[in-house]
């Protein structure tokens, strides 16, 4: 592991499904990757305009040198757009690509053993790149430091639900986890839990409306702060920014290398699925169980333009939701920011809830 090492490599990810922890005991910084502020217009002569436009995004930061500071990148198969970037940033982007992982798309054991054979091969690829063995001591070093990290971030949103940390505090600490140095960030996690003991909010009236928030990889902050000033409360936000980042721990306390490879796998393939997964019947279950325990009042899918994947879902998703008596409001988003008709819509939709 890299224990705080500065020259260590820092290794952008693609995906929630492949685990943090192999790159991180191999002596690397797994960081996940966002896009940066601004258009998409500089990924217009390598994608096409009807494209995802998160993975547009994307492209553009790094055409234009606004996301440095990553030494690779490991792609997994979330969707086409996903292998379309894949392709487009091996040919046009100076970070090289240390690996492509072909993520199965059930959680049953058979998946499992089939993901734990794939996670072997990309070991094998990241000692190559790396000139480091991967031991199973190292390994289980890595998950338990992830592990405590998992427990830090229950610990942050119980803080949240319960109003003793607002909601741009949470989500900025949520994006520490996934983009710092994990012993760096668990001693952040741990520093705002301490500052917020005995701070809990004691209002004894609920927010009137109570909001699921569905993204791809985060909601826009954007839209966080304009339903907040609008009196709603997010209680949730299925995103690989929070609710679908792995909480359970992994167990791998023994166990040789192939015991352990095939404990991360187990563990994230059984995480809080998303749209990627062909388990349309468990997600559904999954977010009925979310709206039940958050006591969502209505949801809203903000999901970025021609983003197929998310968009394909949404028909299913929506009669489902509103099944359960939780109206959806769709919002389709080109970048980050929230536009004046976004800003209509949303403002309408509350007031609808009244």
């Amino acid at each position: 592991m890299i224990d705080e090492d500065p020259l260590a490599p820092t290794v952008g990810l693609f995906s929630s499904y492949l685990p943090r922890e192999l790159v991180y005991a191999l002596g690397c910084r797994p960081v996940r990757v966002f896009p940066s502020a601004g258009k998409p217009t500089a990924a217009e002569a390598f994608l096409p305009r009807n494209f995802c436009s998160l993975d547009r995004l994307i492209l553009a930061g790094f055409l234009e040198e606004k996301n440095a500071g990553l030494d690779a990148v490991i792609f997994a198969d979330e969707d086409d757009a996903t292998r379309r970037l894949h392709d487009v940033w091996r040919a046009s982007v100076t970070v090289p690509v240390w690996g492509f992982v072909e993520v199965p798309r059930a959680a049953t054991p058979l998946a499992a053993d089939r993901y734990a054979d794939i996670l072997a091969r990309l070991v094998a690829d990241l000692e190559a790149h790396t000139g480091r063995s991967l031991g199973a001591h190292s390994l289980r070093r890595a998950i338990a430091v992830f592990n405590e990290q998992r427990s830090l971030l229950a610990d942050l949103k119980r803080h949240w639900l319960a109003g003793s940390v607002n909601t741009v505090a949470y989500r900025r600490l949520r994006r520490t986890a996934l983009t710092q140095d994990p012993v760096t960030a668990n001693e952040r996690l741990r520093e705002t839990l301490a500052a917020s003991e005995g701070g809990v909010n004691g209002s004894s009236d609920p927010p009137a409306r109570r909001l699921l928030l569905l993204a791809e990889l985060a909601a826009p902050a954007g839209l966080v702060r304009l339903v907040e000033a609008k009196g709603a409360q997010v209680v949730a936000e299925d995103s690989d920014l929070d609710e679908r980042d792995m909480a359970e721990p992994v167990p791998a306390d023994a166990g040789t290398l192939t015991e352990t490879l095939a404990a991360l796998a187990r563990a994230y393939l059984s995480k809080p699925p998303a749209p990627r997964m062909r388990d349309l019947s468990r997600r559904l279950a999954y977010l009925s169980r979310l709206v039940a325990e958050r006591g969502a009042q209505a949801a809203i899918c903000a999901y970025s333009k021609f983003c197929d994947l998310y968009l394909a879902e949404y028909p299913s998703l929506k009669a489902h939701l509103e099944g359960l008596g939780v109206p959806v409001l769709l919002l389709e988003l080109e970048d980050e920011a929230v536009s004046g008709q976004h800003r209509t819509r949303v403002e309408a939709f509350l007031e609808m809830l009244h």
